[in-house]
C-alpha cells in the first residue's frame, strides 16, 4: 500500500479505491452475465488489476492470496470429498432408493415435485450446510426432473429457496457470522427468525405454484399413464446392485449425514473418511479403485478451481480494503434524514448485494456498517442484524463469489448467467416479502 501523509491524500486515495471497486464489480457482473470469460479467471483478474491501480505490490498480493486460499482449502476440501463420496453412492444404487421414497409421496403433477423439491431441500437446510443440501438434493431428485421435463433451472431455484428458508440455524455460517459482529445472544435472533421462516417458507409453496404453472406451459408434466410407467420403471429395482452392499452403502450415506449434522466431525475429514471407506467396500480391486477415484477427480477439479479462485478474489479486495471503503463511501451517499431507514434501504437490496461481494463481505464488511449506522439513529443492532440476514440468505446461492453455488451448477451443468437470469427476481421478490412480513408482525420496527 502508498504511503499517505495528510488528509487530503487519504481521501483522494479513497476515491481512487472507490472507484477502482466500482468499476471492477462492474466489469465482473458484466463478465459473469454475459459469460465473455469463465468465472475463475475473472475472479483471478480482475481484484489483481483492481489491487495494482490502487497502488499493491505483488509482494502483498501474495500475501493476501495466501490469506484467501487458506480460508477456503477447508470447504474445498469437503466439496472435493463429498462430491466423490455422493457420486460413488449414485452409482452403487442408494439414491435409487431415495427416489423411490420420494415417488410415493408426488403425482403426476408438476406442482406435486415441485413442492417436494422445496421440502427436501428445506429439510436438508436445517444443519445449516449449502454442499450438504446440495449434494443430497440434486442427485436424488434429477432423474425425476428429467423424465418429466421439468427445467433443471427451476430444481436450482427451488434448493436455492429452500437454503434460504432453513439455511439460518445457530450452527449455520450466516447466524454465525452476524453473531461474531454484532455479539448478540445467537438464540436470542434464531427465535425472532422463526416466523419469518415460516413465512418464507409460504412463500416458496405460492413459487412452487407459479412456477408448476410456468413449467406446464412450456411443457412439463406427463399424463397420468405416462406416470404410472415411469413410476412403475423407478420403483422397480432393474439393476444389479447386491442388496447386502445397497444396504451397507446406504447405512454409510445415513450415517456421514447424521454425523455431519451433529457436528462431532470436521466435515471435510468426515467425508475424506467417507468416501474412504466406501472405495474399500464398492471396489475391493485396487485398478479399479484407482481408476474409479481418477474419473471422480477429472469431474470435480473445475469446482475445485471456482473454489480456489473465489479464495483470490476474496483475499486481495478483504484484506486490500477495497469492499470496505466501496461499503462505507456508498453509505454516505444516503442523506441524513434516511438514516433511521437506511438498514432497512440496505436490507431490501440484500440480494443483489450479496450476489455481487459474497456473504463474508456482508456480514464482516456491510453489517457492522449497517449496525453502526442505524445505532446513530437509536436503532437496535438487534432490529438491523434480523433484518439484514432474514434478507440475504434467501440469495445466498445466486452468488457466485460464494463456491456452494459452483457445486449446485456443476451438479446440473448449468451457468452462472442462467442461473442468476432465471431466479433472481424470484428470489428477491420472496426476500423484500420477508422484509415487510417482519414488519408487519412487528418483529422490527418501522
Amino acid at each position: 500500500m502508498p504511503a499517505i501523509n495528510n488528509s487530503t491524500e487519504i481521501r483522494s486515495y479513497m476515491s481512487l479505491m472507490l472507484i477502482t471497486g466500482i468499476v471492477m464489480f462492474i466489469l465482473l457482473t458484466w463478465g459473469l452475465l454475459k459469460n465473455v470469460f469463465p468465472p475463475g479467471v475473472l475472479f483471478i483478474v480482475l481484484p489483481t488489476i483492481a489491487a495494482l491501480v490502487c497502488g499493491f505490490g505483488f509482494k502483498e498480493l501474495g500475501e493476501y492470496v495466501a490469506q484467501g486460499l487458506k480460508s477456503v482449502v477447508g470447504t474445498a476440501t469437503l466439496v472435493a470429498f463429498s462430491a466423490m463420496f455422493f457420486t460413488l453412492m449414485k452409482e452403487a444404487g442408494v439414491f435409487d432408493v431415495i427416489v423411490r421414497f420420494i415417488l410415493r409421496f408426488i403425482t403426476p403433477s408438476t406442482f406435486s415435485v415441485l413442492l417436494a423439491t422445496l421440502v427436501i431441500a428445506s429439510v436438508c437446510s436445517l444443519d445449516g450446510n449449502a454442499y450438504a443440501t446440495l449434494l443430497v438434493t440434486v442427485p436424488a431428485l434429477l432423474p425425476i426432473y428429467e423424465k418429466m421435463n421439468i427445467s433443471k433451472k427451476t430444481l436450482l431455484l427451488l434448493i436455492t429457496v429452500g437454503v434460504g428458508v432453513t439455511g439460518i440455524t445457530p450452527w449455520g455460517g450466516s447466524l454465525n457470522r452476524a453473531i461474531a459482529v454484532t455479539h448478540l445472544d445467537i438464540l436470542d435472533v434464531y427465535y425472532r427468525l422463526i416466523p419469518l421462516q415460516a413465512v418464507l417458507f409460504l412463500l416458496g409453496v405460492i413459487l412452487c405454484w407459479v412456477m408448476a404453472k410456468r413449467e406446464d406451459r412450456s411443457g412439463s408434466g406427463i399424463t397420468r399413464e405416462e406416470f404410472a410407467v415411469m413410476r412403475g420403471q423407478m420403483l422397480t429395482s432393474n439393476t444389479n446392485h447386491n442388496p447386502w452392499l445397497l444396504k451397507l452403502n446406504f447405512a454409510l450415506v445415513i450415517a456421514t449425514i447424521v454425523i455431519l449434522v451433529s457436528g462431532l466431525v470436521a466435515g471435510n475429514f468426515l467425508f475424506m473418511l467417507a468416501f474412504s471407506l466406501a472405495v474399500m467396500i464398492n471396489y475391493p480391486n485396487t485398478k479399479e479403485a484407482q481408476q474409479k477415484i481418477k474419473e471422480y477427480a477429472l469431474t470435480i477439479f473445475p469446482v475445485i478451481v471456482i473454489f480456489l479462485t473465489i479464495g483470490v478474489f476474496v483475499g486481495i479486495l478483504q484484506n486490500t480494503g477495497i469492499i470496505k471503503v466501496l461499503v462505507n463511501e456508498i453509505a454516505e451517499i444516503f442523506p441524513t434524514s434516511l438514516g433511521p431507514y437506511l438498514y432497512l434501504i440496505l436490507a431490501a437490496f440484500s440480494v443483489p448485494i450479496v450476489i455481487l461481494i459474497g456473504s463474508d463481505a456482508f456480514y464482516f464488511a456491510l453489517l457492522p456498517l449497517a449496525v453502526g449506522l442505524g445505532q446513530n439513529f437509536g436503532v437496535s443492532p438487534l432490529h438491523v442484524t434480523i433484518a439484514m440476514l432474514i434478507t440475504e440468505q434467501i440469495g445466498l446461492l445466486l452468488s457466485p463469489v460464494i463456491p456452494a453455488t459452483h457445486l449446485g451448477l456443476s451438479l446440473l451443468n448449468l451457468r452462472v448467467d442462467e442461473h442468476i437470469h432465471h431466479s433472481l427476481l424470484k428470489v428477491w421478490i420472496m426476500s423484500l416479502c420477508a422484509l415487510i412480513a417482519a414488519l408487519g408482525l412487528g418483529i422490527i420496527p418501522l
